[in-house]
């Protein structure tokens, strides 16, 4: 059984709501001309979910938010490289005892709600579900199959997370324009459907491994940012590092900031900037070079501002990292609290490139020598 539409005359929701009661297990690709995604559902619910943008890996979320430590994790990849058979490195890091099964469950649930909630601000595009033939236990041999949970999470509830985040976003918005006065930006989950876009179906993959597979998105590997971060930190006395989605940046790492209140890592991981309204970020992006100087004066900057401590840095610096004309992340840096100049930065570019230069060699070795079991931190894109 499969049905297919164009997301404009049927949301993405109404398409959640019926896959769950009917309990389905299958796969619902969804495309447009920019993205595209891919859920996948067992008895209704949802076990994987993915898009076609830049993410961060496992091993990389457990770091950044304090989770995990550095050793720890080249230890549990150590095991993992040298394990005679396959193993996902989070069963690794349990057996370990460095997390509990209720921290991975944690964060693959919340990895999902981020990849929902990047389709739910979709105005228009296509969907595709298929009705698929899959055990009631055990895993798909698949790229990133450490965001993979056997027995999945309630359909219903994870729709209700998302539209929360949503709403959170926009009262968030709202309140700092209320605050100072400003112009709020039109947003784009206020936005209504665009003109109708040529017709660009979502692909069909002949098994959930390979339709999975189809959706390795470029990642970041835990080791990588802390290297780029800690090279970084000699350069600037603070950084952020950002994650360009289709609708947005999202915080991902900092270092040397300091929020009144809170811990820095989980505040700066629930920054959002808008990516279509004028922002730092969105020039660098556009533009795909490094930016140096004043922070320009405009909504979106000044709430990144607000966000990162209030004060005004006399100097920032925002580095891209692009590849093939992509760009797969977005630094920032400034010295605040000093008002010091920021001295030589030209190899911030370089290694953050570098960073994700690493896993696109891997991935083409492994190409070149027909190897498509490589470990984890070699060839799957979510494992470290």
């Amino acid at each position: 059984m499969s049905w297919m539409g164009r997301l404009d005359e049927v949301s993405i929701p109404e398409l959640l709501h019926l896959v769950s009661w009917g309990e389905k297990t299958g796969k619902l690709v969804l495309a447009r001309q920019d993205a595209e995604g891919l859920l996948v559902f067992r008895t209704g619910r949802i076990i994987y979910a993915a898009s076609n943008s830049p993410r961060e890996a496992l091993g990389n979320i457990l770091i950044c938010r304090s989770l995990l430590s550095e050793e720890t994790l080249v230890k549990a990849l150590e095991q993992q490289h040298t394990s005679e058979r396959e193993r996902r490195l989070g069963a690794i890091l349990i057996e370990m005892g460095a997390i509990t099964g209720k921290t991975l469950e944690m964060v693959i649930r919340e990895q999902i709600e981020k990849v929902m909630t990047e389709f739910f601000l979709w105005q228009s595009g296509f969907f595709r579900f298929e009705a698929m033939r899959m055990p009631q236990s055990g895993e798909p041999e698949v790229d990133a199959r450490d965001f993979f949970l056997q027995r999945g999470f309630s359909t219903e509830q994870l729709v209700l997370e998302v539209v929360k985040r949503v709403d959170e976003a926009r009262s968030w918005r709202d309140e700092y324009a209320a605050a100072t006065r400003a112009t709020v930006p039109h947003s784009p989950w206020d936005s209504a459907p665009r003109e109708v876009e040529p017709l660009v179906m979502p692909r069909v993959s002949a098994s959930l491994s390979a339709v999975m597979a189809d959706f390795s998105s470029p990642t970041l590997t835990g080791e990588a940012t802390l290297g780029f971060l800690r090279h970084a930190a000699t350069r600037v006395r603070r950084g952020v590092l950002f994650i360009p989605g289709s609708h947005s940046f999202a915080g991902m790492a900092e270092f040397g900031i300091d929020i009144a209140g809170g811990r820095a890592e989980e505040h700066v991981r629930g920054l959002v900037i808008p990516r279509d309204h004028p922002s730092i970020l969105a020039d660098v992006t556009s533009k795909r070079g490094t930016y140096r100087g004043l922070l320009p004066d405009c909504f979106w900057n000044d709430y990144l501002v607000k966000e990162l401590g209030g004060r005004v840095p006399h100097e920032i610096i925002v580095v891209p990292a692009v590849l093939d004309r992509d760009v797969m992340a977005i630094f920032y840096g400034d010295n605040l609290p000093s008002e010091t100049a920021i001295g030589p930065v030209g190899d911030l570019e370089t290694a953050l490139v570098h960073a994700w230069q690493s896993r696109a060699r891997a991935r083409v070795n492994a190409h070149e020598q027909g190897d498509s079991t490589l470990p984890a931190d070699q060839g799957r894109s979510a494992s470290s």
